[in-house]
């Protein structure tokens, strides 16, 4: 009977065999199907940590080792850099505010006949004066008889003012002779125009800056008109008036006129303008009142002076304005 049972046991073994293989088969399959991902992973981190001395290089960086004597060096912080603004507007002109304070000063320098040396009394006298705004005539630049020097940029760049130029005669590739207007207020803007002429006759101008006086707009025009035909001066002025009176707001025309107080010269421009210097007297060596500064209605004049100097046959003439504004504020 035993050996009865242990034979039907084998018989039966037997039989169950192939279906433990397969079931044995099947669970080894997937047994590696999901360790194969694993187990390449665990590869891969094994070669990054070999290659890499931290998976954190910040953390790494920031503990020293402790063979390490030197501290590792400290990163400073950079603030960003600020936004970059839109291009500034014009400022504002308010005629009522309160006025601006300026001295402004007409000056014939001697036909630009002045020796490089001289270019440094010139600048005493402006610079004792106290003038901010200087309108010069009869000013060379770059030619030989005054020494090949840009005489108005020499003048300016000891006194610590801006320079514009305006070439009428004799002009050259290097330069030319005419008139010049310094400022220690920014000059935004010049121009110069010839005006009218006859054969034979010196070439005249106007020139024109654009003064920025604490940020309200001032043009001033300087000219010097002809000496020697009173009918081509009453054309000149005519033409200067015509572009003095195309600009609003504040301005003043200087220069010399080569008139006396009662010419039409002078009855021209004033038209428009005033005689701020009216009571200062002559401002030639020969006698007679021919440099002068007229302003408009938004310039209020002050004390004038009439300055001999001995570096000109012309005097120095300046005057001190209040830049006030509109005349109904």
């Amino acid at each position: 009977m035993t050996h009865h049972r242990r034979r039907t046991i084998s018989v039966r073994l037997k039989e169950l065999l192939p279906i433990l293989a397969v079931v044995l088969t099947v669970g080894a399959i997937a047994g590696l199907t999901v360790l194969a991902p694993r187990l390449g992973d665990a590869r891969q981190a094994s070669a990054d940590a070999s290659s890499t001395p931290s998976a954190d290089p910040l953390r790494a960086s920031a503990t020293p080792s402790p063979s390490s004597s030197e501290p590792l060096p400290k990163f400073k912080t950079l603030e960003a850099p600020p936004a970059i603004d839109k291009v500034p507007k014009k400022p504002k002109i308010d005629p009522c505010a309160v006025p601006r304070k300026l001295t402004v000063m007409t000056f014939n320098i001697k036909g630009g006949r002045v020796s490089p040396g001289e270019l440094g009394g010139i600048a005493g006298v402006i610079r004792d004066s106290g003038a901010d705004v200087v309108l010069l005539q009869e000013v060379d630049q770059n030619r030989r008889r005054s020494g090949n020097v840009d005489q108005p940029a020499i003048i300016a760049s000891q006194l610590g003012m801006q320079s514009v130029f305006g070439a009428n005669d004799y002009i050259t590739d290097r330069g030319g002779y005419g008139t010049a207007i310094l400022s220690r207020f920014p000059i935004a803007e010049s121009g110069n125009t010839h005006l009218p002429n006859r054969d034979g006759k010196e070439q005249r101008g106007l020139l024109r800056a654009n003064i920025m006086v604490e940020g309200q707009r001032l043009v001033v025009f300087n000219t010097h008109l002809d000496h020697t035909s009173d009918s081509l001066r009453q054309a000149q002025i005519g033409a200067v008036m015509s572009k003095v009176n195309a600009y609003d707001g504040a301005k003043l025309l200087g220069g010399d006129l080569n008139a006396g107080s009662g010419s039409g010269v002078l009855s021209t421009a004033l038209a428009t303008l005033t005689d701020a210097g009216a009571s200062l007297g002559a401002s030639h060596d020969g006698g007679g009142r021919v440099d002068y500064l007229l302003p408009n209605s938004w310039l209020e004049a002050g004390d004038g002076r009439v300055t001999p100097t001995g570096l000109s046959d012309h005097h120095a003439v300046s005057i001190d304005f209040a830049l006030r504004g509109a005349a109904d504020c």
